[in-house]
């Protein structure tokens, strides 16, 4: 753990920067695309804050998916608590629960509590903590839940995960099992901002595992398991360069993680833009959302919140939605390609081959309906003149901060391609439907209003008065090519009207209340929702 840092602290910020925290979650870990540097850096020194504290109110729900899964743990492994009585608890906490959230809470619990353990561990109710102290101090920490053997000697970290089990990151796993391998016994301190208490560990390990566990189905990996020996090694080949990383930051890139970063409030990196979903300024909770978020909210606002919290979707996906996803794919593959050429015939799948594979992999019938939508890309590629493109971003991530919703607004253009100093915002849709789709393209797809809106506010910087909106719906039987004028004052009215429609409801509900009807039958969360409608009820609603 040298001492490597550059990040500074500033202007905005004060507080104490020699205090140095690191855990498994410091830094992005499998999210690192869309992780921030910067963010993770300031993460790591717990005592910096910002000079001005926000006024922003929090939210009336939990929205921290597993708190209340360990506090019921807590209970009943440290205090001894039954299980039933441990998960009353969770009917008399100060911040509620969802019922949603309140269902899969119980659920994990059992499934958790009632897998015997092999290896005949107990739980450890203090914290392993690793300080080191060079002139800076060192903390290294994992939150995971914690058990070792009755003689001390083997010590067990496992990460709880919302779905099914899967792999943490090398430097993840590196931090752990250095901390379960060397960390002192020690007392989660009062305040954030202050060192952990250290307290004589009676014995000291000779061997450490690290296991990964799913509470939605029970599912456990062992990421390591080896001697202590074994475990600096680890460390020493993956976790000091990603403490080093951490530490040492890096520059500001906007993403969703912005939503609960302590830099948030003065970060030059994150364009301001009021009114970019179009609602009245209101001092309300700072909120992350998409425009997926609000058409989930506008069918089931349950539903918009239990998949805020990612609770276990199994079969999310229709066969449908699957194909779309991979004809994006392909697409986004080719316009990724060194300048741009333009998409032929010879860079489409070929008859009769299953081009689709991994997660969007489709039947046959169906690999052959997207090749067919393949095939009819090429005379709507935006790239047949590539000598006027600039630069071009396919599935590039934006983010603007809606000062007066108080909303970050995360949009991910399927493409964003320059030309003549201005931003073209383009979006390709999938329909087996062999006719033209009739109405109004914005109330069809909202996600072109909030491009319409951010483009004609200038928030992707760029010429605005040049910018422009494209669609490309490909049919198995064509292709339907549409452009909006962003600074066309009637296009413009009615996208914010659009906006406003979705997230004015999104803003203002803080209950997320069940909307039963026939969408439950292909809602992935329904599984934690009593209020989904059976089968008979929903067919009789359709």
């Amino acid at each position: 753990m040298a001492d490597c840092a550059a990040w500074h602290i500033r202007q905005w910020m004060t507080g104490d920067e020699s205090l140095v925290r690191i855990g498994p979650g410091t830094g992005s870990g499998t999210e690192e695309t869309l992780g921030c540097p910067a963010r993770d850096a300031a993460k790591a020194r717990p005592g910096i804050r910002t000079r001005v504290p926000s006024r922003l109110p929090h939210e009336h729900l939990e929205t921290f998916t597993l708190g209340p899964v360990c506090e019921v743990l807590d209970l009943i492994e440290f205090d001894g608590e039954p299980l039933e009585r441990a998960l009353d608890a969770l009917l008399d906490r100060p911040r509620p629960l969802h019922p949603g959230h309140l269902a899969y809470a119980e659920h994990a619990v059992r499934l958790y509590a009632g897998h015997p353990d092999p290896q005949g561990l107990i739980p450890v109710k203090p914290y392993w903590v690793v300080r080191k102290d060079n002139g800076r101090r060192w903390e290294l920490y994992a939150w995971w839940r914690r058990y070792q053997s009755a003689d001390g000697s083997v010590r067990e970290y496992r990460r709880l995960r919302h779905a099914d089990a899967r792999e943490s990151t090398p430097g993840e796993i590196a931090i752990a099992a250095y901390t379960a391998a060397f960390g002192s016994s020690a007392s989660w301190p009062r305040h954030w901002s202050q060192e952990f208490t250290l307290h004589a560990s009676p014995s000291r390990p000779t061997h450490v595992r690290i296991v990964e566990v799913g509470l939605g189905d029970g599912s456990r990996s062992v990421e390591f398991e080896g001697t202590v020996d074994e475990a600096k090694a680890y460390y020493d080949a993956h976790g000091d360069a990603h403490v080093r990383s951490v530490v040492k930051g890096g520059p500001e890139r906007p993403g969703p993680a912005c939503v609960d970063c302590k830099q948030f409030t003065g970060c030059g990196a994150v364009r301001r833009s009021p009114g970019a979903l179009a609602l009245p300024s209101r001092g309300l909770p700072l909120r992350k959302v998409s425009v997926s978020d609000l058409r989930y909210h506008a069918v089931c606002p349950a539903q918009g919140f239990l998949r805020s919290l990612h609770l276990p979707r199994p079969d999310e996906y229709s066969d449908a939605a699957k194909l779309g996803q991979a004809v994006h794919g392909w697409i986004e593959a080719l316009h990724r390609r060194d300048g741009w050429p333009a998409c032929t015939m010879a860079d489409m799948p070929a008859a009769g081959e299953n081009w689709t594979q991994g997660r969007w992999q489709v039947p046959d019938e169906e690999a052959e309906l997207g090749r067919r939508m393949l095939l009819h890309h090429v005379d709507a590629c935006p790239f047949q003149d590539s000598g006027l493109v600039e630069r071009a971003e396919p599935e590039s991530l934006r983010v603007v901060h809606d000062t007066a919703a108080q909303a970050l607004v995360v949009a991910k253009p399927d493409l964003l391609y320059r030309e003549d100093g201005s931003w073209v915002w383009r979006e390709l849709k999938t329909t087996r439907t062999p006719s033209r789709r009739s109405g109004d393209l914005l109330d069809t797809y909202p996600q072109l209003a909030l491009a319409v809106v951010l483009l004609e506010q200038g928030a992707l910087g760029g010429d605005p008065d040049g910018s422009r909106v494209e669609v490309e719906i490909l049919r198995p039987d064509g292709a339907d090519p549409h452009v909006i004028d962003p600074t066309d004052p009637e296009r413009l009215t009615k996208a914010q009207s659009v906006l406003r429609r979705y997230a004015g409801p999104w803003r203002a509900d803080h209950t997320w209340e069940a909307r039963p009807g026939r969408h439950c039958r292909s809602c992935p969360v329904s599984r934690w929702c009593a209020s989904a409608a059976p089968g008979d009820d929903m067919e009789e609603q359709a």
